[in-house]
């Protein structure tokens, strides 16, 4: 844990005494779980983000691609997303690449024969399926926010928070 500063205000006429949260990071070494008004409005423009996204229940798209016939194998987590805004599927599009180390695991093998691809090093995958960009997450019992969307909302490059 990095030492945190605490900044002091003092209004002198009305003699109040107010003080910020300190900035800081945890043991992880990140600064999502700081509360301190910088990293909290970087929180809600990722929250924001993921919030622009259609939620889907794999189900439903795993029954779709069987009912047209093809075999689409679907990330661990029970729910894909859809980008609504065009310009960000189409720069979720540019950081897709080839999932890397999918040999020999065959959950992997599976998904990057279906057509994933991995979207950076977010730990995000994506596919195209009817003319849709989806995004899926192969884990589940950790913070998906720190962990994988907030990486995507810094590899867009994107600054809301400012």
């Amino acid at each position: 844990m990095t030492a945190n500063r605490t900044h002091h205000r003092r209004n002198t006429n009305s003699k109040t005494h107010v003080q910020e949260t300190p900035h800081g990071v945890d043991v992880f070494q990140s600064h999502w779980n700081c509360q301190c008004a910088r990293c909290a409005k970087k929180r809600a423009a990722v929250h924001r983000l993921v919030d622009s996204f259609s939620q889907i229940p794999a189900d439903w798209i795993r029954e779709l691609a069987e009912h047209q016939g093809e075999t689409l194998a679907i990330p661990m987590w029970g729910t894909v997303f859809a980008p609504h805004d065009g310009s960000d599927a189409a720069a979720i599009r540019r950081l897709c690449r080839p999932i890397a180390g999918a040999e020999g695991d065959a959950d992997m093998e599976s998904l990057t024969a279906s057509g994933w691809e991995a979207v950076a090093e977010t730990g995000i995958l994506a596919v195209t399926f009817d003319e849709v960009l989806l995004l899926g997450i192969h884990g589940a019992g950790y913070d998906f926010y720190a962990d994988h969307w907030e990486p995507l909302y810094n590899a867009l490059g994107y600054h809301w928070h400012r």
